[in-house]
């Protein structure tokens, strides 16, 4: 087997005085239900650090240095003016300035929140519409609790996990975004290459030693996410606080799920419709969202 799936994050090592670029993303830290606005952030865990979003942009990566010090890392593009390499710097503790590894005679200051949304800001230059798309949902969907969840050894990232309450149990439910303007989900044979994209998700999530490391890593999400929402004085979904205190169990569902945004006038010709029809005719689990859509997720299985 490759790599285990893995979340984890030791906030209990955040001892004393956080440092200033700390407490600034947290102020502007965005919860899935709450929207995003023009400098909000998502949070995502990863194992041993985390990752605050702006509309699928990697704003932040927080993680512990040897001297157990938090540091932040960021690309570079979104600090240095002209730079245009996926490198990084980063602050580590107290520290607040940042050096362009590419160019040392480069430097850049953390002044607070100001520094912040500069950053944000050049991240308009490369989120596109899926990713905009996405966030939506992650706004109106008070139970998502992981995106861009790439997958040990595949290259594979599906863009949303989100909880389900089903019955007694709360589900883990992952969903694939695409545009339906995507060549991925038009076809003219009878085989839309999203298709292929969707069995290795299925095959990786019906394997059952992966079953395991997925309701370990997702128990361990959900209460880094409670802690964290409570350090930033936030709200927490009552389904991800249940999974978090061990009062649920938590399942998954084997079955990815394909999420279509659709644009009337990307379609002038009206020719969706029957690349639609086509992927029903697979029975796969998928749900359509239009402009007008409350970018809610269905519950249960959707077909």
């Amino acid at each position: 087997m490759t790599n285990k799936f893995a979340r984890k994050f030791d906030l209990n090592k955040l001892v004393g005085d956080a440092p200033l670029w700390w407490q600034d993303l947290l102020s502007q830290l965005k919860p899935a239900g709450e929207a995003l606005n023009t400098y909000g952030l998502r949070l995502a865990v990863r194992e041993n650090y985390l990752n605050f979003y702006h509309n699928g942009q990697a704003i932040a990566k927080v993680g512990f240095n040897r001297d157990k010090q938090l540091y932040t890392e960021q690309h570079i593009k979104y600090v240095f003016k002209g730079a245009d390499t996926q490198d990084k710097t980063k602050m580590s503790g107290d520290e607040l300035t940042l050096v362009n590894p590419t160019d040392p005679t480069q430097i850049a200051h953390y002044l607070g929140c100001e520094t912040l949304n500069q950053w944000i800001s050049e991240t308009k230059n490369y989120s596109g519409e899926e990713k905009e798309f996405v966030d939506c949902v992650v706004a109106a969907n008070n139970a998502v609790i992981d995106m861009e969840v790439g997958l040990p050894g595949s290259g594979y990232r599906i863009d949303l996990a989100a909880l389900e309450q089903h019955g007694d149990e709360i589900c883990l439910v992952f969903w694939e975004a695409k545009l339906t303007t995507d060549g991925r989900c038009r076809s003219n044979s009878e085989n839309p290459k999203v298709l292929e994209q969707l069995a290795r998700y299925r095959d990786f999530l019906t394997d059952s030693d992966r079953q395991a490391e997925l309701k370990k890593a997702y128990v361990v999400t959900c209460q880094v996410l409670l802690h964290v929402n409570q350090l930033a004085g936030k709200p927490t979904d009552t389904l991800i606080e249940q999974i978090a205190t061990g009062k649920s169990k938590l399942t998954i569902d084997s079955e990815p799920r394909l999420l279509l945004s659709y644009s009337a006038k990307d379609d002038k010709r009206n020719i969706w419709p029957r690349h639609e029809e086509k992927l029903r005719q697979h029975n796969i689990v998928m749900q359509v969202m239009t402009e007008t859509s409350d970018y809610l997720l269905q519950q249960g299985v959707v077909k």
